[in-house]
């Protein structure tokens, strides 16, 4: 590839890469491509023929009981689930917009070609299955008689509605699993484990979590928290199950918050205007692009505190908040009030107002049925709420969001590219779905090593003990996505003001140990394949996709079909382990019943007998006793007469 389409994909304009940043990464990548190889190989492009539709099953299909099989399960349509009235208008053309988001103009998720023909070229029998709810058991019947090895399930978490429908789809994959031999890729308990955002809540103690993070179960917790959290600094309110922001929300208190907001966007034009003036490292272009934003955060944040302990202001119902969603970067204001109880309750809670123009529904705590425990936390079951998912994560907003996410993708437990996503559009603060201008990275980024070492080394074993998941139980395909954050914290232990001073102006050249990383979100349920991202829309498919893009994207797929066959080689013979372990206790079971009746058929056929050497029937030697002495006389009779 030459250095123009390297710099084509080098599009990033933020204070974390300068142009001359972009210039080291491409020397620096190509001196050290040959000795930072992935344990993994790689087809060159050449090897990869392209194919916009689903490619010819395997050679051997048609006899497939030597190959693996998997169903790639998808959610492609909107049903109408509500006993076979056609919904309203408004709320059809809501839920299309939500649940198109991902889908190409043949109704099928817009990767989902691409992945089934990268488990073919591996070798898998793979078919794309259509789940519909009211079809469920016919769904069930035909997985288990069409006896899959796997179920592959590419469906985005609460995309299936209502509620109750997405949990019976969730619990019928949790019971093929632990009933059947199927293995499900995106189970139950890796969304549990890892892919529920109160995993951000379990590692926030750790080196890449945030300290401030906090979870909320019901109605009377959340408006507690979230009253003291908005009084020093805007929040961001999570849902446990969505997908490409949809109910993520950036709220601030209208009129307080307004100077922190403003300098949020104006570090953001600064970045994008002074990009070119950068000359540091990449941690040093981040440092030195907010430092002194990060200064005026802090000023604020003694405000606001001093606001607090003055108790000049409280927070009421009729406080207004400003709130942002992330799906679409839209903006809506609501009271205090309002906004607790389109969260607990939802969009149709008579406390909500009526107003909320979100595709979201609201009531992520699930409480619109729940009025008589809202009054008594003691009363709510936060065990069964986790389980259930109906929760909200509450963490304070990090300011520079705004220059972008860093997304490490794997799979399994190989990093396979590292991606910058940069918000863009007005009041551009998510990065997610299109609202981004990508940036793609090899595994190997020197501009990244720091964080890729630190988190491959350290974290990613202290993540799956805090989230109780078994190292080599990772998911098939998931992310792991860093906020950047200035870490002053250490320097401002260290040094005084003077020394301080001195220190910036000596080290504004080398910011690299002001930048820390903040995990702020797993994706392991249904991770979209970036490079096919041109497939998705009401008139796109697979063939609007660039060659260029294609050919990356296969890579990853061809990864994704090559770790998916080991994963059905390790349940295979995990299967046949088990099988052996079953001949083997009923075998031991069967001969200790065996032997039992054995001894029982001897005991009952020598009458009384007791059982070791001195259990004799005493009946039986008396008898013996009686015979002999009869004997015994009638032989000393017979001498008698023979003497006479």
């Amino acid at each position: 590839m030459n250095d123009a389409k390297i710099s084509s994909r080098r599009e990033s304009a933020t204070s974390l890469f300068s142009e001359e940043d972009e210039d080291e990464h491409r020397h620096e990548s190509s001196k050290c491509s040959q000795n930072l190889e992935l344990k993994y190989h790689v087809k060159s492009q050449n090897h990869f023929l392209r194919s916009n539709v689903i490619r010819e099953q395997p050679s051997s299909s048609k006899d497939i009981r030597g190959m693996y099989k998997i169903a790639v399960v998808g959610y492609g349509h909107v049903y109408d689930e509500d006993s076979g009235e056609s919904s309203s208008n408004n709320n059809k053309r809501e839920k299309d917009v939500n649940i198109s988001m991902d889908k190409d103009k043949h109704g099928y998720r817009y990767d989902s070609v691409a992945l089934t023909n990268g488990l073919i070229e591996n070798g898998i029998y793979a078919v794309r299955v259509d789940y519909k709810p009211r079809e469920h058991d016919e769904f069930k019947q035909y997985v288990i008689e069409e006896k899959f090895d796997a179920i592959l399930v590419r469906i985005n978490p609460g995309q299936i509605t209502p509620h109750s429908n997405q949990e019976r789809f969730d619990d019928l994959m949790e019971e093929l699993e632990n009933k059947t031999d199927i293995l499900i890729f995106g189970n139950k308990a890796s969304l549990r484990n890892m892919g529920s955002k109160i995993a951000l809540v379990k590692i926030r103690k750790l080196a890449c979590g945030l300290r401030d993070t906090r979870a909320y179960y019901t109605k009377k917790e959340m408006e507690r928290g979230l009253k003291k959290g908005l009084k020093v600094w805007p929040r961001v309110l999570k849902q446990n199950r969505g997908s490409t922001g949809c109910g993520i929300w950036l709220v601030w208190l209208k009129g307080k918050h307004d100077r922190i907001m403003n300098m949020n966007n104006k570090i953001e034009n600064s970045d994008n205007t002074n990009d070119n003036n950068n000359t540091s490292s990449s941690n040093s272009s981040s440092g030195s692009g907010s430092g002194s934003g990060s200064r005026k955060e802090e000023e604020e944040r003694k405000k606001n505190d001093d606001d607090e302990s003055g108790e000049e202001f409280e927070i009421g119902d009729d406080t207004i908040v400003v709130c942002q969603e992330m799906n679409d970067n839209h903006i809506e204001e609501h009271t205090f009030k309002e906004l607790v109880a389109f969260c607990a309750c939802g969009k149709n809670h008579p406390d909500a107002g009526g107003n909320w123009t979100s595709v979201s529904d609201g009531n992520y705590l699930q409480q619109q049925n729940d009025d008589e425990n809202q009054d008594d936390d003691d009363k709510v079951d936060k065990q069964s709420q986790l389980l259930k998912g109906a929760f909200v994560v509450d963490q304070c907003l990090l300011p520079r969001i705004s220059e972008g996410e860093i997304r490490m993708v794997f799979v399994k437990d190989e990093l396979f590219e590292i991606i910058h996503k940069k918000p863009v559009g007005e009041n551009g603060r998510s990065a997610v779905a299109w609202n981004n201008k990508t940036t793609f990275y090899k595994p190997e980024e020197p501009l990244f090593r720091d964080l890729t070492e630190k988190f491959l080394k350290n974290d990613i074993q202290r993540i799956a003990r805090k989230l109780n998941l078994a190292y080599n139980a990772l998911p098939l395909l998931w992310t792991a996505d860093f906020i950047p954050m200035d870490d002053d914290e250490e320097e401002e232990e260290e040094h005084d003001e003077r020394e301080k001073e001195e220190h910036e102006k000596k080290d504004v050249n080398n910011r690299k140990t002001k930048t820390r990383y903040i995990l702020g979100e797993f994706n392991c349920s249904c991770v979209g394949l970036t490079k096919f991202r041109a497939a998705c829309g009401p008139d796109k498919d697979m063939s609007d996709v660039s060659d260029q893009d294609y050919f990356d994207g296969a890579k990853l797929c061809d990864l994704i079909g090559k770790r998916c066959k080991l994963r059905l080689d390790e349940h295979k013979e995990g299967l046949k382990r088990k099988a052996m372990v079953n001949r083997i206790a009923w075998g031991t079971m069967l001969g200790f019943v065996g032997f039992v009746a054995l001894l029982s058929s001897k005991s009952s056929s020598s009458g009384q007998k007791v059982g070791g050497i001195k259990g004799v029937d005493k009946n039986s030697n008396k008898n013996d006793r009686l015979r002999r002495r009869k004997s015994n006389k009638s032989v000393n009779e017979r001498s008698q007469e023979g003497r006479r």
